[in-house]
């Protein structure tokens, strides 16, 4: 009998093969999902980069130094052989960036956040973070690397530093969210990406303009009759009664229909 895992592995295997051959297979969009060194979440990562695939989006992979030594290979073999799935070029990085829907970073190490938090930008990694920042795209970050209060750090025995030490980290990433990043866990990094996706395209679609405020016109006698109304209404105005506030029936009824308002002095 299978076991859950080696189900979900055979789950992802079809739809893998499945998006391989669907002849319109256009993405969604491009997201950059940066990996840095820290580990804490690792496995989780790569699962909520295959949902980012699964749902359609290219994905373009960045790997720091550091994470390139350390798992690189690993996350690669992990997701070949998905469509849609690419390493950034460094030579157009900025182009990648300006591209992007969403510029994820679902293993954020302390000196990544360091460097972020200082605006900082002296490798491909640290100019990818701050320039997405400066466009104006949603950067998410998973925390739990650089997190001194959080589990992560704790189970990997990098809790014991004193309060002074813990707070500094902890304002880096307070600082982080100030510059305008989105920092969450890596266990809802791919939702996250989608909600905020979906906020950017509702801010794109054109609205209609402000109608701008109707002027007023005061009637000419002591009452207002539909003939005011008719004057206003030709103005784009609304009517003003005067100090007697008076107004015929006829002119009030002719004034609902036309949408002119009646204002009392």
């Amino acid at each position: 009998m299978i076991t859950e895992e080696q189900f979900q592995l055979i789950v992802e295997e079809v739809i893998r093969r499945l998006l391989a051959r669907m002849n319109d297979n256009a993405p969604k969009g491009s997201v950059i999902v940066v990996f840095t060194g820290a580990t804490v979440g690792l496995v989780e990562s790569i699962r909520q980069v295959k949902s980012l695939l699964l749902d359609g989006y290219k994905i373009e992979l960045v790997f720091s130094r550091s994470a390139g030594h350390l798992f690189a290979e690993m996350v690669r073999e992990e997701l070949s052989g998905f469509p849609n799935l690419c390493l950034l070029s460094p030579e157009k990085w900025i182009s990648s960036v300006k591209a992007a829907e969403v510029v994820a970073v679902p293993l954020l190490s302390l000196n990544t956040a360091t460097k972020l938090s200082l605006l900082i930008a002296d490798d491909l990694v640290s100019n990818i973070l701050l320039h997405s920042l400066l466009f104006g795209k949603p950067t998410i970050l998973a925390k739990e690397g650089a997190d001194p209060y959080g589990d992560g750090r704790k189970a990997l025995g990098f809790n014991k530093g004193n309060s002074v030490l813990n707070e500094l980290m902890h304002q880096r990433l307070k600082k982080l969210e100030e510059l305008g990043c989105t920092l969450t866990g890596v266990g809802a990094l791919a939702e996250t990406a989608h909600s905020l996706i979906r906020n950017e395209a509702r801010g794109r679609i054109p609205r209609e303009p402000m109608p701008l405020p109707r002027q007023a016109i005061t009637v000419s006698g002591k009452i207002a009759t539909s003939g005011d109304v008719l004057s206003a209404h030709k103005k784009k105005a609304n009517l003003n009664l005067g100090p007697a506030g008076l107004v015929t029936p006829l002119a009030r009824d002719l004034a609902g229909r036309l949408g002119v308002k009646l204002m009392k002095a």
